[in-house]
C-alpha cells in the first residue's frame, strides 16, 4: 500500500503547512523521464493540463497507470468549472487530485465536492479500474472511505471575485487554491478602481484569508527565485512549470 500511503501523506503535508512540491508535465512524457522525476525526490505529485492541452481519456488513463505504478500522484486540470459534473468520471481514469479552472462562485466549489467525493460525503459514481489505490482497496465501503480522506480537490483563483472568495472556497471544499496569475491580470487590467491593484496585493490578501485554515495555496513556478519570493510570503505548495514542455525523446 506504498501508493495509498503516499496520497495520504500528501493530503497530511497540505493540511498542516509542509512544503508541498508538484512538477507539471506533458501526457505524452515517457516512463524514464517520469521515473527520473520521482528519483529526484523533489516532487510529490505530477500535473498535466485538460484546459489548454489535448488530453485524450486514453492518454490520462495511460499516464495515470504509469505514475501511479511508480507512486506519484496525479493532478488533472479539467477543461472548465461548468465540468464539474464529470469530475468522478476524470477521477475514475486515475487522478488523485483535481484542479478546477476559473472558479468564480461557491456553488462552483460546492458542485465540484459533491461529484468529488462518494457518499455519504457527495455524490460521485462507484467505479473504474485506472482509479489508485483500488487494488488495495477492492471493498466499496472501505475505498470510498479512504478515497474521502485523501483525495485532493483544487480551485482555481484567476479573477478579482475568485480572490474575494478564496476563504469560502476553502470553507466549502477546496483543499488548495491555486493561482491563475494571466487571467487575474486581465482581471486586474479590466478593473483599475479595485482595491487590489497587483499580482501581489492579491496573494497577500488570499494568505491573510488562510491564515489558521487547511485550505493552502499553491503558486506555479518558473525557477527557484519564484520559489523563494513566494516561500517568504507564506506559501507552502507549489507547482514546477519549468519541465512542462519536455516531450519524450
Amino acid at each position: 500500500k506504498a501508493m495509498a500511503h503516499k496520497i495520504e501523506k500528501l493530503k497530511e503535508k497540505i493540511k498542516s503547512g509542509t512544503v508541498v512540491t508538484g512538477v507539471s508535465v506533458s501526457s505524452k512524457t515517457d516512463f524514464s523521464y517520469l521515473e527520473d522525476l520521482q528519483k529526484s525526490n523533489k516532487y510529490d505529485f505530477v500535473a498535466v493540463d485538460n484546459q489548454h492541452s489535448a488530453l485524450s481519456e486514453e492518454l490520462l488513463a495511460n499516464f495515470s497507470s504509469m505514475a501511479n505504478s511508480i507512486g506519484m500522484p496525479v493532478m488533472l486540470r479539467i477543461k472548465h468549472r461548468n465540468d464539474g459534473f464529470l469530475i468522478g468520471h476524470y477521477l475514475d481514469l486515475g487522478p488523485s487530485l483535481i484542479e478546477i479552472p476559473q472558479v468564480e462562485s461557491v456553488n462552483d466549489v460546492i458542485e465540484a465536492r459533491d461529484n468529488f467525493y462518494y457518499p455519504q460525503i457527495g455524490i460521485r459514481s462507484w467505479g473504474g479500474s485506472f482509479r489508485p489505490c483500488i487494488g488495495d482497496y477492492p471493498d466499496r465501503i472501505e475505498y470510498s472511505n479512504w478515497w474521502n480522506k485523501h483525495g485532493i480537490l483544487c480551485t482555481q483563483l484567476e479573477s478579482i471575485n475568485a480572490v474575494s472568495n478564496a476563504r469560502n472556497y476553502g470553507l466549502n471544499g477546496a483543499d488548495i487554491v491555486s493561482w491563475g496569475p494571466n487571467d487575474l491580470a486581465f482581471n486586474l487590467e479590466g478593473n483599475p478602481f479595485s482595491p487590489l491593484k497587483t499580482d501581489d496585493d492579491c496573494v497577500s490578501y488570499v494568505l491573510d484569508q488562510l491564515s489558521g485554515m487547511d485550505t493552502k495555496l499553491c503558486m506555479r513556478t518558473y525557477g527557484e527565485e519564484d520559489v523563494s519570493k513566494y516561500l517568504k510570503a507564506g506559501v507552502t505548495v507549489f507547482l514546477d512549470e519549468s519541465k512542462l514542455y519536455r516531450e519524450p525523446s
